[in-house]
């Protein structure tokens, strides 16, 4: 089900509210015709004067304002049904420019995701909820990880995929690695653990041009709280038939109600926009029958806070109150 916030679930109440007044009125008239006219019923006085014909009103008696009604209520309401469906078009095909969105590039293939990174992302988990916070960034020669207050033993530090391991010092509660310079070239991750090996906090730096793959396990990974374009494109898995340029895909991210199709041969590729605000970590599938390991077509996305920042901000429509006090199920992965 989409989350109860989204555009799409608003415009659904609003069309289910009227297709109800709709069917009141509608069935409500059909039972007092069927009950009144049905056979049996005592034919109205002069029944001879109204010349019934099917399909047209009686000529010597009909009622002017009633037959109006018939023709302009209707009309109003296709109107009304009308804007509120392209107000909430307009809203959805929107696109932002590629300054104003943060951009990835998905690509479909036989049966896994790729997400390719445009811009640069820096995020970590909420440091109120687990007690850690992580400092190292842009012109940061020391590598700084405050556990006050956890339950933190040990840190690993992946740089380029090459992982280094380092013990807390459990009784200053901190982690301090000096002349490990930041480097905004590479792909970086700390996690900290605790003496059981549970995963306390994470903390990552995407460049641009990294690739993850959900074939790996890995999430697509977007931040809250500002719009996010979507560049789909269907490719082959490997290059050794340039005849094949792969199957049509359909991205769709349930929690959102959003779901746009991979078209193989589109070298342009299709747009998806859509801006989160809760954090935590939510499903992606494939609604295209792709193949025989259609079902292996599965994800995950994890919407996350930038490094400094929270996803305290409701960017979107007003959240009922059972929404907003959803807890947020994690944003690492």
């Amino acid at each position: 089900m989409p989350a109860e916030d989204t555009v799409f679930n608003v415009v659904y109440d609003k069309y289910m509210f009227w297709s109800i007044i709709v069917g009141i009125f509608t069935f409500g008239w059909m039972f007092i015709a069927m009950l009144r006219y049905r056979d049996g019923v005592e034919p109205v006085e002069n029944m001879e004067k109204y010349h019934i014909e099917v399909g047209s009103f009686p000529v010597e008696s009909h009622n002017t304002k009633l037959e109006i009604a018939f023709y302009v209520l209707p009309t109003i309401l296709i109107v009304w049904l009308t804007v509120i469906a392209l107000a909430s078009n307009t809203s959805v095909w929107t696109i932002p420019s590629d300054e104003d969105s943060f951009n990835v590039d998905v690509v479909g293939k036989q049966w896994f995701w790729e997400f390719h990174y445009q811009d640069a992302l820096t995020w970590e988990d909420d440091s109120s909820a687990t007690h850690v916070d992580v400092e190292w960034g842009a012109g940061s020669s020391t590598l700084m990880v405050h556990a006050h207050g956890s339950d933190a033993t040990n840190v690993t530090v992946e740089i380029d995929g090459v992982e280094t391991d380092y013990p807390i010092d459990l009784a200053a509660e901190m982690l301090s690695v000096s002349g490990m310079y930041f480097d905004a070239a590479l792909h970086s991750v700390i996690t900290v653990y605790d003496a059981e090996d549970h995963l306390l906090h994470t903390w990552e730096h995407l460049p641009v041009g990294t690739i993850l793959s959900s074939a790996g396990g890995d999430h697509l990974i977007i931040p809250c709280d500002e719009p996010s374009t979507l560049d789909l494109y269907s490719r082959a898995h490997d290059d050794s038939n340039p005849a094949y340029v792969g199957v049509q895909h359909a991205f769709w991210l349930p929690e959102w109600g959003v779901k746009e199709d991979l078209v193989p041969g589109l070298e342009s590729g299709t747009v998806m926009t859509f801006m989160p605000d809760d954090a935590g970590t939510f499903p992606i599938t494939c609604a295209e029958y792709c193949g025989l390991d259609h079902s292996k077509m599965i994800g995950n996305i994890d919407i996350v806070a930038r490094d400094g920042a929270t996803c305290e901000v409701d960017t979107g429509i007003q959240k009922t109150e059972s929404h907003t006090n959803e807890e947020s199920t994690g944003g690492g992965h």
